[in-house]
């Protein structure tokens, strides 16, 4: 073989791998985004489901129920807003903290016993419609 055969090989297999790379990576972006705009329903979801449960829990009068339940939205809260921090939605991860701090303050009336922990529950719930991910 000569080295103008070698080179073309060589130049075809790269081209050939330069096409395969391309029309691989071609609509994997709009994959990711929208995996990741699922994930975050998810979350949102999540934690607004844990934190209507955890209100319920405190019609109850079970406020280690509802301290429960407020943890699992609280989880659920943190990882979306490690999402939305991710992709660059400072504003929306900002909100998700205003919802953090009013579900600590459900967390912590309800260790107290205190029937104020509704106000802050429903507060959290408002907080977390502002976040802007409800469809």
């Amino acid at each position: 073989m000569t080295p103008k055969v070698v080179g073309s090989i060589v130049l075809a297999v790269f081209v050939a791998l330069g096409v395969g790379w391309v029309w691989g990576a071609s609509g994997k972006s709009g994959v990711d985004q929208e995996r990741r705009r699922f994930e975050q329903r998810a979350d949102y979801e999540s934690a607004r489901a844990a934190m209507l449960n955890g209100r319920v829990s405190l019609f109850l009068n079970n406020f280690g129920d509802a301290s429960k339940h407020f943890e699992t939205a609280r989880i659920a809260l943190e990882h979306l807003q490690g999402q939305l921090r991710e992709v660059g939605q400072a504003e929306r991860a900002g909100r998700v903290e205003i919802v953090l701090s009013n579900l600590k303050d459900a967390v912590r009336l309800s260790a107290l016993l205190d029937a104020g922990a509704q106000n802050a529950a429903t507060a959290a719930l408002q907080a977390l419609s502002a976040v802007g991910l409800s469809e």
